[in-house]
């Protein structure tokens, strides 16, 4: 007797949803983004003589200084305001946590910034690192280009308060050159592997689990590679109300 198959359930999408996916999602045939940032935005902070812990410490602080740089002149949000997930150290937990699916799209659609944090230890020979490995990290910023003005100009001052707010995190005191970087994801060596939509954003993000060895910023990211033998979990935030 012939088995009968099981009927497969279809996710049902608001039609609306379903529109706005589609243009978000059309090819790109330029490699480069045609909005600064359409990709995504990659923070470095050089941290001074910090530990893994006081530097994961600051997450939450961090994403609120970033969305004060783009509101200046609204209500500050506050850190239970901030959704984190934190990922595990060991094969029983994955190093990345992520809201399901559906919801990482829906938090997008409403213009909610998905940040992605990594820690790095320096070189032990590395002066940042004093001999002792000391620690700074990464960040990876999803939908921050829908905050940012348009006109470069404007933009650039919006993007200077960034790096003014995020260098209090960084140990240094006094703000110096290339303390806090900010740099536009899919140009350069990633310009081809980092070609990130709403619809494929979540198997990006998730490139450290399911593509350890592929060729992108998240990969980055999550590959501590001046201490190999200790791969840090990685920390997704996102404003709970979005």
């Amino acid at each position: 007797m012939k088995q009968l198959k099981t009927p497969t359930k279809e996710k049902y999408i608001n039609p609306i949803e379903q529109a706005w996916i589609e243009e978000q999602s059309k090819p790109v045939f330029n490699p480069y983004s045609k909005v600064k940032y359409e990709n995504g935005m990659f923070i470095t902070i050089c941290n001074s003589r910090k530990p893994y812990n006081k530097v994961i410490g600051s997450f939450r602080d961090i994403y609120i200084s970033i969305i004060n740089a783009l509101y200046p002149d609204q209500k500050n949000i506050t850190k239970r305001d901030v959704t984190e997930l934190t990922g595990g150290w060991d094969y029983g937990r994955e190093r990345l946590q992520l809201p399901p699916e559906d919801q990482l799209l829906k938090r997008v659609i409403n213009k909610g910034i998905i940040m992605i944090a990594g820690v790095h230890n320096y070189r032990r020979d590395d002066v940042r690192s004093a001999g002792r490995q000391y620690c700074h990290s990464h960040f990876y910023l999803y939908n921050i280009h829908k905050h940012l003005p348009l006109d470069p100009i404007e933009r650039a001052k919006v993007e200077d308060q960034i790096i003014k707010n995020l260098n209090r995190y960084s140990g240094v005191g006094k703000l110096l050159q290339n303390t806090v970087r900010l740099k536009e994801v899919g140009v350069g060596k990633y310009s081809l592997t980092d070609n990130v939509t709403p619809l494929k954003l979540y198997d990006y993000l998730r490139s450290p689990v399911d593509n350890p060895d592929g060729e992108n910023v998240i990969n980055y990211i999550a590959n501590n590679r001046h201490l190999p033998k200790v791969q840090y979990p990685l920390t997704t935030l996102y404003h709970s109300q979005k």
